[in-house]
Protein backbone atom coordinates (compact mmCIF):
# COMPACT_ATOMS: atom_id res chain seq x y z
CA UNK A 1 0.00 0.00 0.00
CA UNK A 2 1.62 3.23 -1.17
CA UNK A 3 0.62 6.81 -1.10
CA UNK A 4 0.46 8.96 -4.08
CA UNK A 5 2.23 11.71 -2.04
CA UNK A 6 5.91 11.92 -1.11
CA UNK A 7 5.76 13.33 1.76
CA UNK A 8 2.67 11.55 3.31
CA UNK A 9 4.73 8.58 2.17
CA UNK A 10 7.86 9.05 3.98
CA UNK A 11 5.36 10.27 6.96
CA UNK A 12 3.85 6.74 7.11
CA UNK A 13 7.58 5.20 6.44
CA UNK A 14 8.74 7.12 9.33
CA UNK A 15 5.35 5.30 11.89
CA UNK A 16 6.55 2.08 10.47
CA UNK A 17 10.02 2.67 11.58
CA UNK A 18 8.68 3.65 15.26
CA UNK A 19 6.83 0.17 15.20
CA UNK A 20 3.53 1.53 14.57
CA UNK A 21 1.19 -0.89 12.00
CA UNK A 22 -0.34 0.11 9.18
CA UNK A 23 -3.96 -1.41 8.03
CA UNK A 24 -6.97 -0.45 5.10
CA UNK A 25 -9.39 2.26 6.41
CA UNK A 26 -13.03 2.11 5.24
CA UNK A 27 -13.08 6.09 4.71
CA UNK A 28 -9.46 6.93 5.04
CA UNK A 29 -6.67 5.93 3.12
CA UNK A 30 -5.59 3.68 5.77
CA UNK A 31 -5.34 4.04 9.70
CA UNK A 32 -2.08 4.04 11.53
CA UNK A 33 -1.65 1.93 14.83
CA UNK A 34 0.61 2.58 17.71
CA UNK A 35 2.45 -1.01 19.51
CA UNK A 36 0.17 -1.02 21.89
CA UNK A 37 -2.41 -2.53 19.43
CA UNK A 38 -6.33 -1.02 18.47
CA UNK A 39 -7.19 -0.86 22.24
CA UNK A 40 -5.95 1.30 24.20
CA UNK A 41 -3.38 2.22 21.71
CA UNK A 42 -3.28 5.77 19.74
CA UNK A 43 -4.18 5.86 16.53
CA UNK A 44 -4.26 8.43 13.10
CA UNK A 45 -6.10 8.52 10.26
CA UNK A 46 -4.34 9.35 6.87
CA UNK A 47 -6.15 10.63 4.26
CA UNK A 48 -5.89 10.26 0.62
CA UNK A 49 -6.24 13.48 -0.48
CA UNK A 50 -6.13 15.98 2.19
CA UNK A 51 -6.36 19.91 1.57
CA UNK A 52 -2.53 20.57 3.16
CA UNK A 53 -0.77 17.10 1.96
CA UNK A 54 2.85 19.02 3.88
CA UNK A 55 0.73 19.73 6.84
CA UNK A 56 -0.92 15.86 7.10
CA UNK A 57 2.38 14.23 7.26
CA UNK A 58 3.79 16.91 9.90
CA UNK A 59 0.47 15.88 11.74
CA UNK A 60 1.17 12.19 11.17
CA UNK A 61 4.69 12.74 12.50
CA UNK A 62 3.69 14.33 15.54
CA UNK A 63 1.26 11.67 16.37
CA UNK A 64 3.98 9.42 16.18
CA UNK A 65 6.08 11.19 18.48
CA UNK A 66 4.03 12.30 21.31
CA UNK A 67 2.85 8.34 21.72
CA UNK A 68 3.43 7.13 25.21
CA UNK A 69 3.84 3.50 23.89
CA UNK A 70 6.44 3.72 21.50
CA UNK A 71 9.97 3.49 22.17
CA UNK A 72 11.41 7.28 22.31
CA UNK A 73 14.87 6.72 21.88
Amino acid sequence: MKHANKHIRDAIEYAQEKGWTLRPGHHAFCILYCPAGMRGGCQKSVWSTPRNPEAHARDIRREVDKCPHCDQN
